[in-house]
């Protein structure tokens, strides 16, 4: 399929590129030298050559302005022109030329300069339509064109900077050497010739536009695994482009392109592209219509069968493809997004796990004297029971410890079942009664660990939202605490929290004297997977920072002080 797709376009264009030709009204081009006769130039002889006086003669085959009018525009330096039997028009930084049958079958240009210099002299030839509905505009155009890659590389360096997804990256830097490339175009096409600082640098814009483009693709399609032969392919054209780049700074312009046409630069990802949808990729067939956009455009261009300048034709296409590419990457983007939601649903079930095995291991510290104690009574109670004397005032005061043993083993499951509680609306609550809630958890593991935990409160403030996962967040730093405690074998160790409310923020801060995280660890630590701890599963402290980002509205992070770490939390 993918050959007789290519297959059919190069016979298409091959059998009718030789009909059609947009520069065809101009039959021949003429220079005489200082008085000498006139005679055809090679284009180095043009580009090197300097002369002071000079004139052109340009032949018109007036065969071809039967049917429909031309316009010959000219681009020079405006007080050099000394004569010239054609009529003509300023128009902006130009002359412009009405070719019709009216025109002299040759037109005559003499210019003289002041001292010997390039010949600065350049000519193109535009249609009616292009005359009449593009160059009053061109302004325009250019500025949409520019406006719409421009938001394209902005927008995705964002999107970038967020998901950290090599692609967008890729795609954004290839977005902004497309807009250099066609500000250079723009820039020297007003001037008579591009000198050869100007030439070096717009051809090292487009070669680095093509290297991001192959990149872009490699990457958005996973050639190296989906397709390694094609992505070999690919690597060796990168690797081309790259050397030329050197060769660009060596003799001052490309000397890939100068031989290889531009569209196989678009071919190789399209090709790659229906590679990828027939595969499986569905998204794939958004890309895969961008490259084959611009690939076709500029294949039919290089044939001469687009009867626009390629100024034009450039300005027109490249938006329209960042368009295509940009709602593809949108489509890429919600899929990431659906995935991320995935991931952390993932993970919130895997927290929710290990916070039930934390909760059935603080219970069973919570009731173990308790029960402890109810066995005790039990035991008293029978060798009562089997003595002769029975004492009633003995037997009440058992019952009584009994049932306080009773109703502490009860408010254990409350405060158990409140902090795990599943609460659907948002309530406002006081950030010491969350924090109280989590110390009543912890506890347990803190005496049987010989922890102290200090409570400070400077000023308490209310907040909206749900208690328990603020609990929970705080819990998380307990826990961290915790570990790192016995990790390190901190003697005397210690947990203070200080509450306060400053510029109507509440702040809550928990510090431990655990010596402190290492300093290129702070930066990750709220990320997925990715923990201080030999055995942590990095889970913890990600989710204290989506609950408090996305619940709250806050910011978490976390900080060295003398004796240990902080984790701060503002809302």
């Amino acid at each position: 399929m993918i050959y007789l797709i290519i297959l059919f376009t190069f016979l298409f264009t091959n059998l009718y590129s030789a009909d059609v030709n947009k520069y065809n009204n101009i039959n021949s081009f003429l220079i005489s030298s200082e008085g000498g006769s006139y005679k055809q130039t090679t284009y180095e002889e043009y580009k090197t050559n300097k002369l002071k006086n000079f004139k052109i003669k340009m032949g018109i085959d007036k065969k071809t302005l039967k049917n429909k009018p031309y316009y010959l525009t000219i681009i020079d330096k405006d007080d050099s022109l000394k004569y010239t039997n054609a009529k003509y028009e300023i128009y902006d930084h130009m002359k412009v030329i009405k070719l019709d049958e009216s025109i002299e079958k040759d037109l005559y240009f003499e210019y003289s300069y002041k001292t010997a210099q390039r010949i600065a002299f350049r000519f193109n030839v535009i249609s009616d339509f292009e005359y009449k509905y593009i160059l009053p505009f061109e302004g325009i155009l250019y500025g949409l064109a520019y406006g719409i890659i421009f938001s394209a590389f902005l927008y995705y360096l964002i999107i970038y900077s967020s998901t950290r997804r090599i692609y967008f990256l890729y795609y954004s830097i290839m977005q902004l050497f497309v807009l250099l490339s066609l500000i250079g175009f723009v820039y020297f096409s007003f001037k008579p010739y591009p000198n050869e600082l100007g030439q070096t640098i717009v051809d090292i814009f487009e070669t680095s536009g093509f290297i991001f483009t192959i990149l872009f693709a490699k990457e958005v399609l996973n050639t190296k695994k989906v397709m390694p032969y094609m992505n070999y392919i690919l690597n060796f054209f990168l690797f081309i482009n790259i050397l030329d780049i050197f060769a660009i700074f060596i003799f001052k312009q490309s000397i890939f392109y100068e031989y290889m046409p531009f569209y196989l630069s678009f071919l190789l990802p399209f090709i790659a592209g229906i590679i990828s949808i027939i595969k499986g990729n569905k998204i794939s067939v958004f890309y895969t219509l961008g490259w084959f956009m611009v690939f076709l455009v500029v294949y039919l261009y290089e044939k001469d069968m687009i009867p626009l300048s390629g100024i034009y034709t450039i300005h027109l296409t490249l938006p329209l493809e960042s368009l295509i590419f940009s709602f593809a990457l949108t489509i890429t983007l919600r899929e990431l997004v659906q995935k991320q939601n995935e991931k952390e649903k993932l993970l919130i079930h895997k927290s929710k796990l290990a916070s039930m095995g934390e909760m059935i291991d603080n219970i069973a510290h919570q009731w173990r004297q308790p029960l402890m104690h109810l066995g005790y009574i039990n035991m008293n109670l029978e060798m009562s029971s089997q003595s002769d004397k029975f004492e009633k005032e003995y037997f009440i005061k058992k019952i009584k410890e009994s049932n306080t043993q009773i109703k502490f083993m009860s408010k254990t499951i409350d405060d158990f079942s409140d902090f795990y509680k599943i609460e659907k609306e948002k309530q406002e609550f006081l950030i010491s009664n969350a924090c109280k809630l989590a110390i009543n958890i912890i506890n347990p593991t803190l005496k049987k660990k010989n922890i102290n935990l200090n409570l400070t409160i400077k000023k308490d403030s209310f907040i909206k939202g749900y208690e328990n996962e603020y609990a929970q967040v705080i819990l998380n730093f307990f826990t961290n605490s915790i570990e790192i405690f016995e990790t390190r074998k901190i003697e005397n160790p210690m947990i203070n929290i200080l509450i306060e409310t400053i510029n109507n923020k509440s702040i809550t801060k928990v510090f431990d004297n655990g010596k402190g995280i290492k300093n290129n660890s702070l930066e990750e630590i709220f990320d997925a997977y990715v923990s201080t701890k030999k055995k942590g599963s990095g889970i913890g402290l990600y989710m204290s920072r989506v609950i408090i980002q996305s619940h709250f509205d806050g910011n978490i992070y976390a900080s060295n002080n003398k004796e240990g770490a902080c984790f701060t939390i503002e809302v």
